[in-house]
């Protein structure tokens, strides 16, 4: 008969390797003093780099994050039948607010502007789920007030693909513009202010949304 390996201990597995997995705080400190003085020996160059790596990419996250409810949104604005005038008012500013901390990002971090693509295509995503997932409260909210049809099925009734366009869900052009603009709305949405919060929006021709996203070129 072969010789049975011994079990291995489960308490030695899940024991932190060092201080990168222990004290994340402490470890941050260690490295930082190990750069200043130049101790290249005693820099922990793998989780370092991860580090450096994760800082970058926590930049191109917010951008998403903050795309993403711009266009759960203008998903709600154009499909939420019976919201009153407040609430509309409500997510036109909130939208206001994301579009500007998205430029804020861009502005600070200008290697951004060549993941566009990437970056919109996450976002409408999860701003689309996160569309779903109200729509499904709201109806719960109104189930036999004014909610004609009842539980309706959002993930079916919402457009798979993002009927936006990129620049009219920023309402900024970073070569030409220096902050969002607050009269630039995907014509759907447009026309849906325009009627029912008596808004003089200016109605662009309907285009089919941009796949290439030209700002990355």
């Amino acid at each position: 008969m072969g010789t049975v390996a011994p079990t291995p201990d489960i308490r030695q597995i899940r024991q932190p390797s060092g201080l990168y997995e222990r004290d994340f705080y402490s470890w941050t400190g260690q490295q930082a003093e190990a750069l200043r003085r130049r101790d290249l020996a005693a820099v922990d160059w793998d989780n370092v780099i991860e580090e450096i790596e994760a800082l970058g990419k926590a930049q191109q996250h917010s951008w998403q994050a903050f795309c993403a409810r711009v266009l759960e949104h203008l998903l709600k604005i154009e499909y939420r039948d019976y919201a009153g005038k407040e609430a509309l008012h409500h997510w036109e500013d909130e939208i206001g607010i994301f579009r500007y901390h998205m430029v804020e990002l861009i502005d600070e971090n200008p290697g951004l502007k060549g993941r566009y693509a990437e970056m919109f295509a996450a976002a409408w995503k999860r701003g689309r789920y996160l569309a779903v997932k109200k729509f499904k409260k709201y109806d719960r909210e109104h189930r036999g007030e004014d909610c004609a049809k009842s539980p309706r099925k959002w993930n079916d009734i919402l457009p798979q693909e993002c009927p936006y366009r990129l620049e009219e869900v920023t309402a900024y052009d970073p070569r030409r513009d220096r902050e969002p603009r607050d009269d630039v709305w995907p014509p759907s949405v447009a026309r849906v202010l325009n009627t029912r919060m008596n808004a003089g929006f200016p109605v662009r021709a309907d285009r089919a949304p941009d796949r290439g996203i030209g700002w990355d070129r």
